[in-house]
């Protein structure tokens, strides 16, 4: 090879095989691709154990910010408006404009949706005002002037009452008002800007100045152009404005540009969706949801993470009960009771509606809580405490008969007393039945030895057929003077599951016909087809409603032995107090629009409800294992929630999903402590040619765990100001001295990391050299960089790399493992590790130049990818003594090989190891 002898390039294969070196070629595939199904299993495997904790994964925390504002050189607070400051109850704006043409066709029978949404194209790159929109629609529809300003009210009136805080914003506007900072919003709306000062003020936002949007300045923010007239108008440097939005290009790309400090806070949805989110699968999909759904869903997620003090601080679907009970739960119960409310043919036949369980049913709960608070001119409801174990011991005429069609309970040990403890309630009768038998007859196997069973209790028939006939008179006794305002007339009685079997104890007792209401149909085996019995399915569209029946119906009406169990109860209390202010702030929210806001389908709560258990790798059904589901068996307790649920026979994806073995909750990580000898001084150099991945940086920063000091090297000089008010000491606690350089646009990273920082190195012990990558031509640029900089400068990382250096004293650069999307496209595209592009001349001129009498062969070569890594400066000495300028390295734009720069990413490690050190590979987080 190089330097031993010359290989012609048809010859080398040949020599590469005598040498025992692998190679890959298009001929000869070491490596196949992997089929489509292997790489989609291979990635779903990959990444089901890999979601964020949400609240983790922001670019930067609430209390960061906070900081930020509170530093003497920033004298103006900036905030978007819509999704920052103000949120809707829903992720796209339209889902409001489509409540308004239900509202507008009810009201005055016009349709609006056509024109008002041709507007919206006409003038989408125009700077136009809400009259400017609502003259367009008058023309098309052929309005007069007062019914079009009826119409452009009506949707002032909807934006007014459906726009609420955002809590998150609400903190750091409290934060602005605290230091006395002026605060002034901007956004790129058609709305007037009087009405978004009093819907601001009624939201608590009264200290804001002043609103900039385009229909005064005929400038939009999303273009930059805004930003200019605000800074001439606060007259005031650039850097000292803090703007603060959700959207990556108008709130932060383009103020940045303008030399504004910008920080980056996304929008809900935005977080929600996120490549690492455990919802990223169904709410990517919110655009296919009908609107009904849409404002559920938005209303719902809006209410957990708009305040980043109530998010999760678990990456599952459901991290507890109570966000189990406002994701789910709540909407759902939401849901039922709405429909039972809306719908006339039930309000306007009867008197009043029964519901009957153990315990108030939290439907019933519902029920009452929006008829009391929003609709109060519907039917009352009455509750009848009457369980599901009573009415079905009562369709028998003989006790005996009763216990023959008892099904197996799926316990093998459930003993003859456990059945006789389950279905005698009068205390005194078990009693006496107990000491009756013998101890033998007690501790049989009741489904193992029924029929022997049955016998030992025909001894009993006639005081166990007094029993049944004492339990149904005190049902006739209590039910007549339930349902005596009822006599003569047709009753109505809730029931979740559609099994008619209540509705016909009922009519029997009281001679009243009784209809049903459910939500799910029930056990075939108790199903009658009476057709004097009217029923209405109050059910959501639904592809497969088996598991959330199982949960609703377990939760919603809860059997009286699961209302006894302590844990329960006190889940019971959590559900109904989320349920309850959940059902507030509905009504608050949505009140006025309720009677034309249709819900139908509830397909994407559900989804979530499946995933959870389904594909969730955090084995959620755990939260609910003491609660059982019983299904056609009232009498005793039977198996959990999530047995019940395997049972339905869903197949998983393989046969560690949903176990413990893939549940990341269950492995343990050792906390990373720093050696107690460790006493460096630490040097990073961040070359910032890409300014908005500042934020990105800090996030890594914040926390880093010494004292250190930084080196940023920037080709606009502009960007200074805005950089020192980001890299400040209150946000990251270790830094210790801040230098900002000024560079030519020339060498990409490498130059100025070997040129500026050259008179820096013998100050420290170890220093890292990292940079703002973006690989616009690679899919995968930014998981690439989030892969490196998490494997060097995350503290948890930093921490492993010190004690490296520490405990290694021959080790002298640390660098990352290839990316794996890189590595995978080096190999299928055999791209030579040593370049394409004659960086192996380049390389072999450097390594001349040195002074090192040798040259790097294939074994020689392992370099960081990225040119990202840390190191002894000693061991790279030689590199600084180059004596390279910026002459050296050729002008932008320059592609991806070829250049002294390219070269010079392949040298380190190689340097390194002349030294006398060694290199090292270190990975904490796989790519």
């Amino acid at each position: 090879m190089h330097g031993f002898f010359v290989i012609e390039k048809t010859d080398k294969r040949k020599i590469f095989r005598l040498l025992g070196v692998r190679i890959a070629s298009k001929k000869l595939k070491i490596i196949t691709a992997p089929s489509t199904r292997e790489r989609k299993l291979s990635e779903k495997s990959e990444l089901s154990n890999r979601y964020d904790v949400l609240k983790d994964s922001l670019p930067i925390t609430i209390e960061n910010i906070s900081k930020i504002i509170e530093l003497e050189t920033v004298k103006v607070i900036s905030f978007g408006i819509f999704d920052n400051l103000l949120i809707r109850p829903t992720f796209e704006p339209k889902d409001v404009l489509h409540l308004l043409f239900h509202r507008v066709k009810k009201k005055y029978n016009i349709d609006l949706c056509n024109a008002r949404l041709l507007a919206i194209d006409e003038f989408i790159h125009q700077n136009v005002s809400l009259s400017d929109i609502y003259n367009f629609v008058a023309k098309k529809l052929s309005l007069d002037e007062k019914t079009k300003l009826l119409l452009q009210q009506e949707e002032l009136d909807i934006e007014s009452k459906l726009l609420t805080a955002r809590k998150d914003f609400m903190y750091l506007y409290d934060m602005a008002v605290k230091n006395n900072k002026k605060i002034i919003a901007i956004s790129d709306t058609y709305l007037p800007e009087d009405f978004l000062l009093s819907v601001l003020r009624k939201n608590g936002f009264c200290k804001i100045e002043k609103i900039y949007t385009p229909i005064s300045y005929n400038k939009k923010k999303d273009n930059g152009e805004l930003f200019g007239d605000v800074i001439s108008n606060e007259n005031i440097e650039p850097s000292a404005i803090l703007h603060i939005g959700g959207n990556y290009n108008s709130d932060y790309l383009q103020p940045i540009g303008k030399n504004i400090t910008a920080i980056y806070y996304p929008y809900i949805k935005d977080i929600l969706i996120s490549e690492q989110s455990i919802y990223r699968e169904i709410l990517s999909e919110y655009a296919n949801f009908d609107l009904g759904q849409r404002l559920l869903i938005g209303f719902s997620f809006n209410r957990v993470f708009a305040d980043y003090y109530q998010m999760p601080k678990k990456p599952n679907v459901f991290a507890d009960v109570s966000y189990l009970s406002r994701l789910l739960l709540s909407p759902l119960i939401l849901y039922m009771a709405l429909k039972i409310l809306q719908n006339n043919e039930i309000q306007d036949n009867y008197e009043k509606i029964y519901f009957a369980s153990n315990n108030e049913c939290l439907i019933e709960f519902a029920y009452n809580f929006l008829k009391d608070n929003l609709l109060n001119k519907k039917l009352p409801i009455q509750h009848l405490l009457m369980s599901k174990q009573i009415y079905h011991m009562l369709k028998y005429e003989d006790f005996i008969r009763f216990i023959e069609s008892l099904d197996d309970c799926d316990n093998e040990y459930y003993k003859f007393r456990n059945m006789l403890e389950d279905v005698i309630l009068d205390k005194s009768l078990l009693e006496k039945l107990l000491n009756l038998l013998s101890e033998e007859e007690r501790e049989l196997l009741f489904f193992d030895n029924k029929e022997k069973c049955i016998d030992i209790l025909k001894r009993f028939n006639l005081i166990l057929n007094q029993y049944l006939i004492k339990l149904k008179n005190n049902l006739v006794d209590y039910l007549s003077q339930e349902v005596k305002d009822n006599l003569g007339k047709r009753g109505i009685v809730f029931n979740l599951e559609n099994d008619e079997l209540l509705s016909g104890v009922l009519t029997n007792i009281t001679h009243i016909l009784f209809d049903q209401i459910y939500s799910f149909n029930g056990n075939s085996y108790f199903q009658k087809n009476n057709d004097k019995i009217r029923s209405f399915c109050i059910s959501p569209t639904i592809s497969d409603s088996t598991s959330l029946k199982i949960l609703m119906c377990s939760l919603f009406s809860p059997s009286k032995l699961l209302l006894e169990n302590e844990k329960f109860q006190n889940d019971l209390l959590v559900i109904k107090n989320e349920i309850k202010d959940y059902l507030s702030q509905f009504i608050n929210v949505f009140g006025s629009y309720v009677s034309f806001w249709d819900i139908t389908d509830l397909s994407a709560f559900a989804r979530l409800f499946d995933f959870s258990w389904q594909k969730s790798p955090y084995c959620e059904m755990n939260q609910l294992r003491h609660v059982f589901y019983q299904g056609s068996s009232p009498f005793y307790k039977t198996k959990s929630i999530q047995y019940q649920l395997i049972m339905e026979n869903y197949q998983f994806d393989n046969v560690f999903f949903a176990t413990g073995f893939a549940n990341p909750e269950k492995r343990y990580i050792p906390k990373s402590e720093l050696s107690l000898s460790f006493n460096k001084k630490i040097g990073i150099h961040c070359h910032l040619y890409n300014i908005d991945l500042s934020e990105e940086i800090l996030k890594y920063l914040h926390d880093f765990p010494v004292k250190f000091d930084l080196i940023l090297t920037i080709p606009d000089e502009k960007k200074r100001d805005l950089l020192i008010n980001l890299f400040n000491k209150k946000i990251v606690k270790n830094l210790n001295i801040l230098s900002i350089i000024l560079v030519p646009n020339r060498g990409r990273d490498v130059a100025p990391w070997l040129i500026e920082t050259k008179k820096y190195q013998d100050q420290y012990d170890l220093f890292c050299h990292i940079h703002s990558k973006k690989s616009p031509h690679l899919s995968y640029s930014s998981s690439w960089r989030n892969y490196l900089f998490s494997n060097l400068i995350k503290k948890e990382s930093v921490i492993d790399i010190f004690n490296i250096f520490e405990q290694n004293q021959s080790v002298g650069i640390i660098i990352n493992d290839f990316y794996s999307a890189l590595k995978h496209g080096h190999i299928q595209n055999n791209i030579s590790l040593a370049g394409n592009y004659n960086e192996q001349k380049l390389i072999d001129r450097l390594i001349y130049k040195m002074g090192f009498s040798t040259e790097m062969c294939l074994n020689d070569q392992l370099f960081a990818a990225g040119t990202m890594f840390w190191y002894r400066p000693k061991a790279l000495e030689q590199l600084f003594v180059l004596n390279l300028s910026y002459e050296d390295f050729p002008k932008e734009p320059i592609g991806v090989g070829g250049t002294i720069a390219h070269a010079i990413e392949r040298l380190p490690v190689f340097v390194c190891e002349q030294n006398g050190y060694k290199g090292c590979v270190y990975t904490k987080y796989p790519s």
